[in-house]
């Protein structure tokens, strides 16, 4: 009798260790995927689409975009089972976040400004970056003022509030489940800057310092936003933030169509 509950004891022990590895594996493939996909993405419609028809990369990243943003819901809903509850903004993380997108979002205007105007010593990059740009946008009908506008707008407001769901809430909420706040902030912050280093890497090259310098700044703007998520618990303070400083970087695009 002895030896047979001894028997289940062990049998359930053993039940219960597998059920955690099973768990342990599910979740780091959950954020390998969140980490690494966005990447993936951007190569697929960024770099490789462009061997094809510049409606085949619109394709890519409809699709794409439709997943990345899809799955953390999918998940929370389906596999995790957890709720996420819709926080209001508070004035704390919504005046935090407006100065520090306002400050950010007129420093890269004015510099990008500076230097579309006077380029100087930069003028081999600032006219790589304006055939780069021009290049992408008018085979997709995007380089006249009004549909730039359209684009700036769901960049600078849709766009930007889907990331800091995906990346701060999703992304970092899981992996703060597991590791030290630094650890998770850092490491899913190194996930939102390397989709951009590809998208920096096309338009200066990877092997110009701005390239890197500006990588870096994404990083650092990601790990604020992250602290303005963790001290207001809403995202809305990170995405006003971050909405203004897309609409300073797109606001530098509109100085480099023809028509400006």
């Amino acid at each position: 009798m002895f030896d047979f509950f001894s028997k289940k004891r062990r049998e359930r022990r053993h039940e219960e260790r597998e059920q955690k590895r099973l768990t342990r594996r599910r979740n780091t493939l959950i954020l390998a995927f969140a980490l690494l996909f966005p990447s993936f993405l951007t190569w697929a419609y960024f770099i490789f689409g462009e061997r094809f028809a510049p409606s085949f990369s619109k394709y890519i990243f409809v699709a794409g975009k439709t997943l990345q943003f899809a799955f953390p819901a999918f998940i929370a809903a389906f596999v995790l089972q957890t709720r996420w509850l819709v926080r209001r903004p508070n004035r704390r993380g919504l005046a935090t976040g407006a100065i520090f997108g306002a400050v950010v979002g007129l420093l890269i205007f004015f510099v990008g400004a500076y230097l579309t105007k006077e380029p100087g010593t930069f003028k081999p990059l600032v006219d790589n970056l304006r055939e780069e740009a021009l290049g992408r946008l008018q085979p997709l009908g995007l380089a006249t003022p009004s549909a730039f506008l359209l684009l700036t707008i769901f960049y600078s407001i849709v766009h930007s509030g889907l990331e800091e769901y995906y990346w701060r809430w999703f992304t970092f909420g899981r992996l703060a489940e597991r590791l030290p706040y630094v650890a998770a902030s850092l490491i899913s912050n190194a996930g939102f800057m390397l989709h951009h280093v590809l998208l920096l890497g096309v338009y200066f090259g990877f092997r110009e310092p701005a390239t890197w310098v500006c990588s870096f700044g994404v990083f650092v703007g990601g790990l604020v936003w992250q602290e303005i998520y963790r001290r207001s618990d809403s995202i809305y303070g990170a995405w006003l933030s971050h909405g203004l400083i897309d609409a300073g970087i797109f606001a530098v695009g509109f100085l480099l169509l023809p028509s400006v």
